[in-house]
C-alpha cells in the first residue's frame, strides 16, 4: 500500500517534470548513469527508474563501430512470452539512440532483468506493431510523446527483444 503510493507520487513528479529540458538533461546525464550502476550492482532490484513503477532492464549490444559491448537501462512493455519491446526515443534528440544504431549493426543482444542474463535477437517493429509499442509508452509516460513532438522525427524506432535461447557468449 504504502509502496504503490509511493510510487504514484514518484511517478506523478516525473510526469511533471520529465518535459522540461533541464530535467532531459538531468535524465540523460544523471539518471541514465546511476540506473545501470543500480540495475547491474542489484542484479536487476533496484532502478530509479524502477522507482516509478516502470518496467526497466539493461540491454547489452556490440558497438557498431568498437565491437565492445555497450550497456544502458531501457523502459519496456512485455511483448508476448519471453519478449521485451523498446522504444529508441534518445530524449527526443535529433540524432538517433546509439543501442538502436547498435542493434541494426548487430542485433543479438542481451538483456539483464531481474536476475537473469537473457540472449536475446532484436527486431524492428513496424505498423500494428510499432503502434500498440508506441501507444503504450505514450500511456505510461506521456514525456515520449513530448520527445516526438519536440524532435524532427516522425516516429521513433521501435524494437522487439526476443528470447534467442543461445549463449551470445559476450559477457554482461
Amino acid at each position: 500500500m504504502i509502496r504503490e503510493r509511493v510510487q504514484g507520487l514518484v511517478r506523478a513528479t516525473m510526469i511533471r517534470l520529465a518535459p522540461r529540458p533541464w530535467f532531459v538533461t538531468f535524465m540523460r546525464q544523471v539518471m541514465v548513469p546511476v540506473d545501470r550502476y543500480l540495475l547491474a550492482r542489484s542484479k536487476g532490484r533496484y532502478s530509479m527508474g524502477g522507482t516509478t513503477g516502470a518496467g526497466t532492464l539493461l540491454l547489452t549490444t556490440t558497438g557498431r563501430r568498437t565491437g565492445q559491448p555497450r550497456t544502458t537501462p531501457l523502459f519496456f512493455k512485455p511483448h508476448g512470452d519471453g519478449v521485451f519491446a523498446v522504444v529508441a526515443s534518445n530524449f527526443g534528440r535529433p540524432q538517433p539512440a546509439a543501442w538502436a544504431e547498435n542493434l541494426l549493426a548487430h542485433p543479438d543482444a542481451v538483456v539483464t532483468f531481474g536476475n537473469q542474463v537473457i540472449p536475446v535477437r532484436a527486431r524492428m517493429l513496424k505498423d500494428a506493431e510499432h503502434e500498440e509499442v508506441w501507444d503504450f509508452f505514450v500511456s505510461e509516460a506521456p514525456v515520449y510523446g513530448n520527445y516526438l513532438t519536440n524532435s524532427s522525427h516522425s516516429s521513433f524506432r521501435t524494437f522487439a527483444l526476443e528470447s534467442s535461447g543461445e549463449s551470445s557468449g559476450r559477457p554482461v
